[in-house]
């Protein structure tokens, strides 16, 4: 199946090829926590579907594509328009990446809303703080997940906004009543102070709809069950509680075929 992805390539490209043409390896450069990486690659599988919210310039969308290949399906929203043109001209020079990329902003509910590109006080790309109503305020369509994106079964999703996370999650209460998706890879940090929230709040929103906020070790490939994670690193996975062990055979292998088991470890 990567065979044929790679086909779909020019002769020398790659996923990821807009970054680090360099470089040999994608999951490298491209990815700025290794344990995401690990994470990830265990535990997606072909034609799966990734929902990547604040994919900034699409580095996580494209290595994720690799992963879950043609069949898959990865939805990649971005609301900056200067993040997005670079994660379109990525997708562009992959030749059939399957990454459908989304101009809008994940939120409590659907309006049309302010962003800021980077050119606030902050420096951030997010909603603007009241001391940043200056200029570069733009007008972006936010939406709740449940509504743009519900439909859609998904395999695993990223959020990473700059302290809009517990909005996000807000705007998936019925997509997370349905552990859809059983496993969500988040931004746990200060920033979230900056809207009300904290790694705590969220943590504790999550627990009430049946997910647990957990860290997976790259070095020992195994899950680990600790008080506060995001004290230890700021990507955390919160696994719904059902899906415990659909997400360990999945991290074991024990879904593949002994020789796809045995071709991957090669």
């Amino acid at each position: 199946m990567f065979a044929r992805l790679r086909r779909s390539l020019k002769p020398g490209e790659r996923f990821g090829a807009a970054y680090d043409s360099g470089a040999s390896d994608p999951r490298g450069d491209l990815w700025a926590d290794r344990h995401s990486v690990a994470f990830a690659e265990h535990y997606l599988r072909s034609g799966d579907a990734v929902l990547d919210v604040g994919a900034n310039d699409g580095r996580f969308s494209l290595a994720a594509a690799l992963l879950v290949g043609l069949e898959g399906r990865i939805d990649a929203i971005e609301p900056s328009p200067t993040m997005r043109r670079r994660l379109s001209e990525a997708v562009r020079r992959t030749h059939g990446a399957p990454v459908l990329v989304h101009d809008r902003m994940a939120g409590e509910r659907t309006h049309l809303a302010r962003f800021v590109d980077g050119t606030g006080k902050s420096g951030r790309r997010r909603p603007p703080l009241p001391g940043e109503l200056g200029g570069g305020v733009i007008g972006v369509e936010s939406v709740r997940l449940d509504g743009a994106f519900g439909q859609n079964g998904y395999s695993l999703m990223r959020v990473d906004i700059a302290g809009m996370e517990a909005a996000a999650l807000a705007g998936a209460e019925a997509m997370l009543q349905n552990r859809n998706p059983p496993v969500i890879l988040l931004a746990l940090d200060a920033a979230l102070q900056d809207f009300g929230s904290s790694p705590e709040a969220v943590s504790g929103f999550l627990a009430e709809r049946g997910y647990e906020c957990i860290l997976y070790d790259a070095d020992r490939h195994r899950l680990e069950y600790v008080a506060d994670p995001w004290r230890t690193r700021r990507l955390v996975l919160a696994v719904a509680e059902s899906a415990r062990n659909h997400l360990s055979q999945r991290l074991a292998g024990a879904d593949r075929p002994a020789a796809q088991n045995a071709s991957a470890s090669d």
